[in-house]
């Protein structure tokens, strides 16, 4: 089943559990409907960011991966994480994500982790190496 929404007709969409397993934003999603994701899609498989804005995505990552246990695969761009929300989330989702495409746009160095150190820590909690997708020139 598919559906198309516009942000105001969330409310209805999240008023109970929702058995979603693939959820994609292809247009700016808001923080909050964000967050209910993790509280109301407890079976998502798959999810994908397209754009968020400049507003740091990282308690909404969070909060994802720790009540979507059956997250697998996961695509942001033209959004912001810290690099240490963005650890966090890897290591609560750990081997099981097998597609983990995120623009190296959307990681915000902090102060404990540059964008040189990401990659060597996501790749121990993946146990594979993994790289952020650069855009080509």
């Amino acid at each position: 089943m598919y559906f198309f929404l516009y942000e105001e007709e969330f409310e209805t969409f999240f008023k109970e559990e929702t058995p979603v397993t693939y959820l994609y934003f292809g247009r700016s999603v808001s923080k909050s409907v964000l967050g209910r994701v993790g509280l109301n899609c407890p079976r998502l498989i798959e999810l994908v960011v397209c754009a968020n804005g400049l507003q740091p995505l990282d308690n909404e990552l969070i909060c994802i991966a720790e009540h979507c246990t059956n997250l697998t695969a996961l695509g942001l761009s033209e959004c912001e994480v810290s690099c240490s929300a963005f650890i966090k989330f890897v290591r609560l989702c750990g081997r099981r994500l097998t597609q983990l495409s995120i623009m190296e746009e959307v990681l915000i160095p902090d102060e404990d982790y540059s964008l040189d150190e990401i990659h060597t820590e996501v790749s121990k909690y993946l146990g594979r190496v993994w790289f952020p997708d650069v855009m080509p020139l």
